[in-house]
């Protein structure tokens, strides 16, 4: 009976629809700064796998002739995701990765998505369809989570040696939240926090939640990446600013200090490939010439020496003679 209904539409019409849905979904993303270090998962992989799950999924907001009672609950759905996503982030999770070689690992790591999306607290999100889903895939790459009125960045400042960019993640009825990861020259880490648009006050806190909260608006506002023993969250975020204080009172952590920067290699492994940085290549060509240079010295040396010696010989013995 649907697709009876579907094959009812104009070609252009349909098309146009379908343009729309997918410009609507992919308002809400996730970016991250390119590697070439081995096996690194990038951004053609990580938009590949949001695209095939959301393809195996219904979208009530954006498709025709859905009851209004479920265009409502969709809605409501989106508003607030508590305790989604309750797992660590999973851009480290291998078995949600795949370069797709065939439709079988399509399916396969599409349920598994939503699998690990249905079993982390994303329950309810999933409800909403594609518009759910991506919202779900897109706090669980940096194992945000909506818990109790706040919603916390729970990533280690460890894993934090590449550039994310978290795009318009839905907290509340009119609000879209923007957080970045920047990894500046010092190969330190920072956050920035602004709103897509909002309807309310919201406000910041980094780890420990000791530094005065920050009122957010659509300027990007600046958070250091802190380290807490025991490791804590490293940003929360609130419309309420008592409920930001009290965070501050309810978080226990004996020691709070920024994170210290990541080691060479490491940044070096994303940027070029290798743990040597950009004179590697130029390093062990400069090394190579300079051990065939010394074995073509130690060459002509020694047949200098041997055929030298030689004729010097020669030259004695036939002076002796006459």
């Amino acid at each position: 009976m649907e697709l009876k209904r579907v094959l009812g539409f104009n070609t252009q019409n349909f098309q146009s629809l379908h343009d729309i849905a997918w410009g609507n979904l992919w308002t809400t993303g996730f970016s991250i700064s390119p590697s070439k270090a081995i096996n690194a998962l990038n951004g053609d992989i990580i938009n590949a796998t949001i695209y095939y799950v959301l393809s195996q999924v219904r979208a009530p907001l954006y498709e025709t002739g859905v009851p209004l009672v479920d265009i409502s609950e969709a809605n409501v759905v989106l508003t607030y995701a508590d305790g989604c996503y309750g797992g660590h982030n999973t851009l480290q999770a291998k078995n949600l990765w795949s370069s797709f070689k065939s439709e079988r690992e399509i399916v396969e790591v599409a349920n598994l998505w939503l699998l690990t999306l249905q079993r982390l607290g994303c329950h309810n999100l999933l409800k909403a369809g594609a518009s759910g889903v991506i919202q779900g895939m897109v706090l669980s790459f940096g194992g945000l989570k909506f818990s109790n009125y706040h919603l916390e960045f729970n990533s280690e400042p460890k894993d934090l040696h590449r550039d994310y960019h978290f795009r318009r993640i839905a907290y509340g009825n009119a609000t879209h939240v923007n957080i970045s990861v920047t990894v500046g020259s010092n190969n330190k880490a920072v956050i920035l926090a602004a709103l897509d648009r909002s309807d309310k006050e919201y406000f910041a806190c980094d780890a420990g939640c000791l530094d005065t909260p920050v009122q957010l608006g659509p300027e990007k506002k600046q958070f250091p990446v802190k380290l807490t023993d025991p490791i804590t969250s490293i940003l929360y975020i609130t419309s309420d600013r008592g409920h930001i204080e009290e965070l501050r009172l309810s978080i226990h952590v004996k020691e709070v200090l920024e994170a210290p920067p990541h080691e060479n290699h490491v940044m070096s492994m994303h940027k070029h490939g290798t743990g040597y940085g950009t004179m590697s290549t130029m390093f062990w060509i400069s090394i190579s010439l300079v051990i065939i240079l010394f074995h073509i010295f130690l060459f002509h040396l020694v047949y200098t020496e041997y055929f030298g010696s030689q004729e010097k010989f020669r030259s004695s013995y036939s002076f002796k003679k006459s």
